[in-house]
């Protein structure tokens, strides 16, 4: 007996269901795309929402919807539209035009005064890159696209679009939007001085945010229950983002690999003796394996590397330090004996500076080593290295009350400040805040606690 024909989609039930779609009243974080959507036109850049999975990226679109109607623009010239429903499937080669031209069937009038259109995980649709790229070219439109896979990894994008998007990286909660969610109120930017009952407070938050993170989806859960989905969110990035690109028979190991980097954050990496490990425990591993594994595990922003600071076009450092994309899924798989406070406060200042410098060229924030004997170590340094324009020179501890610990810090920040002109010196803390007075042109190391600091921007 022949086997029935898969039934299409109901396009037009779908696209009216989403055109009377209540859209969610998100609480507000930083605007994502900083200058506004432009008006719908010909030839705009297609805006793509990058980032790892339950990162908040739907909610930012929402939040432009948001934005949208509030600036009167009439609720039918917006289309939103989820890829990710499974009512698609199994789906055709053409949904993507399919669904956009019920929309314009149903509101014929938006085709021509201009249509706002918002496409969730798009990348579940094929050919989305060449479809974004014609509509843009063609139509009267602005659009913005989500998705959350190695698919839609920057090296993807430059690639197949030549110019025509504009990507903006979604991460975790920062600690002020962490604040905002948990309805406490955080200082406002710029702010240098607090009372005693603001300071207590935001040191008790940030020890929290330090150990539940950022992630939206989990804050409003029991303890227990972050641990679990926070787990599950490492475990789908692997199970959707790297099995989809390796195949499923590298799932064991990409386990592993990825509970590799994240218990390693804010540590040097060296593939070879990932490799060397796994093998130990049973896994066929060889560098060129680990090494594609960790790229897609990277390009599905589950963690991010960090290379050496250099003046020289030099390959890519060997052994770069690598950060997870969030300091509580960190504290989610880490054992027991494992639980660094100081790596997961280094990962959450990385993260802060990442948000800082979007837009910026790729190694703007590099790590550094000291040319002398001692080889003496500078966990961030800030600026365009090949521009020969480094501003700032930083350290993460979580505190300075060993003496060994103060003076190494100081010790590295003082000679890295001496050679390089007019940068300037901060070592940032859990506690600790005051200014440390060096013998080097009247400039001193600003010591300041992380909650301070993030709250700056």
């Amino acid at each position: 007996m022949p086997a029935t024909p898969p039934t299409a989609p109901d396009y037009p039930t779908l696209v009216r269901e989403m055109r009377e779609y209540r859209f969610p009243m998100p609480i507000r974080r930083k605007p994502i795309i900083a200058d506004g959507l432009p008006k719908p036109a010909m030839f705009n850049l297609v805006h793509i929402l990058v980032g790892m999975r339950r990162s908040g990226k739907t909610f930012h679109l929402f939040q432009l919807i948001q934005d949208l109607l509030k600036a009167g623009t009439p609720r039918d010239y917006i289309f939103y539209f989820n890829f990710s429903d499974e009512r698609l499937q199994p789906m055709p080669d053409d949904a993507l035009q399919q669904v956009l031209d019920e929309f314009w069937r149903q509101v014929p009038t938006a085709r021509k005064q201009g249509t706002y259109i918002f496409f969730d995980e798009i990348q579940e649709a094929n050919h989305w890159q060449g479809f974004c790229q014609r509509i843009a070219e063609h139509e009267n439109a602005t659009m913005v696209v989500t998705g959350s896979s190695s698919k839609l990894s920057s090296e993807e994008i430059a690639t197949n679009f030549r110019g025509r998007s504009y990507s903006h990286e979604v991460l975790p909660l920062s600690f002020r939007e962490y604040c905002k969610f948990h309805n406490m109120e955080a200082p406002e930017t710029g702010a240098d001085s607090f009372s005693p009952q603001t300071t207590t407070a935001m040191e008790s938050a940030f020890d929290r945010y330090l150990i539940e993170g950022g992630f939206p989806g989990i804050q409003s859960l029991p303890a227990e229950a972050k641990t679990d989905m926070l787990q599950s969110y490492m475990r789908d990035v692997v199970a959707r983002d790297v099995a989809d690109r390796m195949g499923s028979g590298d799932i064991a190991a990409a386990n592993q690999i990825a509970l590799f980097a994240l218990r390693n954050t804010a540590c040097k990496l060296s593939v070879n003796n990932l490799a060397d490990q796994l093998d130990r425990l049973g896994y066929r591993m060889y560098w060129t394996k680990a090494r594609a594994i960790l790229d897609l595990l990277e390009q599905a922003f589950l963690c991010f590397e960090v290379g050496e600071y250099t003046t020289t076009l030099k390959p890519k450092s060997a052994s770069p330090k690598i950060y997870a994309v969030d300091p509580g899924l960190v504290y989610s798989v880490s054992r027991a004996n494992q639980q660094d406070i100081g790596k997961r406060l280094e990962t959450a200042v990385y993260l802060e500076l990442q948000r800082r410098q979007a837009g910026r060229r790729t190694d703007f924030i590099t790590s550094l080593t000291l040319p002398d004997a001692k080889q003496e170590k500078v966990d961030f340094v800030i600026g365009d290295a090949l521009g020969a324009e480094p501003y700032q020179a930083i350290q993460v501890t979580a505190n300075m009350d060993n003496e060994k610990t103060r003076l190494r810090e100081i010790r590295s920040l003082t000679a890295t400040m001496k050679r390089m002109k007019d940068i300037k010196g901060t070592i940032i803390t859990l506690r600790q805040k005051g200014s440390l007075a060096i013998d080097l042109d009247e400039r001193n190391i600003e010591v300041i606690p992380a909650w301070q600091w993030s709250l700056r921007n």
